[in-house]
């Protein structure tokens, strides 16, 4: 397998230094070479050499500093390609085999091999990464991660290295999926501009109604208790609706003195005495959404947290959830509260915040802030309504022909005569034939369950008596709601929470739909209204 790859397999030289590449396609005597962004950083023309033998002047078609890819065309010849295996179908365990020119020394391409450890989602590359115990070294960088059949996998990026007792312990390596890199292809050959990690974000103009993603960024937030200040870092932008996270890191224990922090969401810049919001949660294990221009504030909900670590160095991940009125708030993953945001529902500017109530800070210390970043949510489809028409054997379906991975969708279903029915939502149905189905019955039950590609049947992932969660269908008509960020997916029946459901298994883009009749027995021919997907 090695021999047949390594002639796609590229050295790529400039003043930025020596990596690797490899060719994926070729149109005519024109070759086609994915490889990082940091190997052909502030280059629009490097050295590519095929063969450890013939040089070609390497054009830059295309960079991605987010994902750290990039596409370079090289003519003119003939080339050997090779193609992306299914990176979607890895698990922990699968052997991987990596080429790459090593600390830049000269000679062919060395080779290492080894296994997958992990496949995770890293906001910083807004991509799942491959883990692998695969050695790679500074010179490796924009190789291919192989399978044992010579298909691509993966690019890979970095490696990451801890000491321990001064002592340097084993390197992990990391790559980015092929998944990533097969989506981003088509945008890096056609030289779209790509945001970078932490984009120079303009200053909205006063009533511009203009929103804007951004991050993730880093960052800390000083205490000074002395000025009287609530201590914010914002993202300089102009939304309303959206999705906002932050991993927080506690200053010190909350024995030691109280902390809080949190986000700020749609604060108008331009108009001093326009309220904003303010989420927040403090060492005491309480959460608070106030509303208001100045303190003292409004006071829209509070609690307690379930799960909030409070020691000295303990992280907190924050997200919030905003769609016009209605607002959802989790910490470490776990649904807190629904909110209601009728005082505020204009757009203004998000921050990570510290220090919002007296006595919260000590002098000197910092609070850290990690992966702060927000996008806005779009309404793409909506609202609709309609009935099903059932054939027998076949799920009944209305399309929003709405494709993506992270989406908020609701839809109200009119309860059908009769027994034996069962309604509810497909999401992420993708051109794979993979897809999810989440959905209640006339028993009061609700199911997850999921097809892969290749699969003729479903496979149950979740379920569940709604009894069992103090819960149960209306006698009319029902609201399912369904929020699925990244890997976990929170369903909800007429506002209150069923179950935090894992997605973990499918990440793919795709498809987002009503659905009805999904039991072969089924024959209630559910009627639908209301039918809403926002997506980033």
């Amino acid at each position: 397998m090695v021999r047949q790859a390594r002639p796609a397999v590229v050295r790529i030289s400039s003043s930025s230094g020596t990596g690797t590449g490899v060719i994926y396609d070729t149109q005519g005597r024109t070759g086609y070479v994915i490889t990082n962004e940091h190997v052909v950083e502030g280059q629009s023309r490097v050295n590519v050499t095929v063969g450890d033998s013939t040089n070609y002047g390497g054009t830059v078609l295309g960079v991605d500093a987010v994902r750290d890819l990039a596409v370079v065309s090289i003519c003119c010849g003939t080339f050997t390609t090779l193609e992306f295996g299914d990176a979607a179908g890895l698990e922990a365990g699968d052997e991987v085999v990596n080429i790459g020119y090593a600390l830049g020394l000269s000679g062919e391409a060395t080779v290492t091999r080894g296994i997958v450890s992990a496949i995770r989602y890293d906001s910083r590359y807004l991509s799942d990464v491959i883990q692998s115990d695969a050695v790679i070294n500074p010179g490796n960088s924009g190789g291919p991660m192989l399978s044992t059949l010579g298909q691509i996998l993966g690019i890979n990026t970095f490696k990451y290295e801890e000491t321990e007792s001064g002592r340097p312990t084993e390197g992990l390596g990391f790559a980015i999926s092929g998944v990533t890199v097969q989506q981003q292809i088509p945008r890096l050959r056609a030289g779209t501009a790509i945001p970078t990690a932490i984009p120079a974000i303009p200053t909205p103009t006063p009533g511009s109604g203009e929103g804007y993603d951004f991050g993730p960024t880093n960052g800390q937030l000083r205490h000074d208790p002395s000025d009287g200040f609530i201590k914010t870092e914002y993202a300089g932008v102009d939304v309303s609706d959206m999705v906002v996270e932050a991993t927080f890191v506690n200053p010190y224990s909350a024995s030691t003195n109280s902390w809080d922090y949190g986000f700020i969401l749609r604060n108008d810049i331009w108009d001093d005495a326009a309220p904003f919001l303010q989420f927040i949660v403090s060492s005491n294990r309480g959460w608070s959404v106030q509303s208001g221009a100045n303190a003292p504030y409004d006071r829209v909900g509070g609690g307690t947290v379930g799960k909030l670590n409070t020691g000295a160095g303990g992280r907190n991940h924050l997200m919030v959830v905003a769609i016009g009125a209605r607002g959802w708030f989790f910490v470490n993953g776990d649904y807190v509260t629904s909110v209601d945001l009728r005082s505020v529902t204009g757009e203004g500017d998000v921050a990570v915040i510290t220090g919002a109530y007296t006595g919260d800070e000590v002098s000197g210390a910092v609070t850290r802030y990690e992966g702060f970043r927000g996008f806005e949510l779009v309404k793409r489809y909506g609202p609709a309504e309609g009935a099903f028409a059932r054939e027998p054997g076949i799920v009944s379906e209305h399309s929003s022909n709405v494709h993506a991975r992270d989406v908020v969708t609701e839809v109200e279903f009119i309860k059908p005569q009769g027994r034996d029915w069962d309604y509810g939502l497909l999401l992420r149905k993708s051109q794979r034939h993979r897809l999810e189905v989440i959905g209640v019955t006339d028993d009061q039950w609700w199911f997850h369950r999921t097809r892969e590609p290749g699969d003729t049947e479903y496979s149950s992932v979740a379920s569940g008596y709604l009894s069992n969660s103090g819960l149960s269908l209306s006698s009319s008509r029902n609201r399912l709601l369904l929020i699925a960020i990244e890997e976990s997916d929170w369903f909800f029946i007429n506002g209150q929470l069923v179950a935090k459901l894992d997605l973990g298994h499918n990440r793919d883009v795709g498809d987002v739909s009503a659905m009805g009749d999904f039991f072969n027995n089924h024959s209630g021919n559910p009627e639908f209204r209301e039918f809403n997907v926002w997506t980033p």
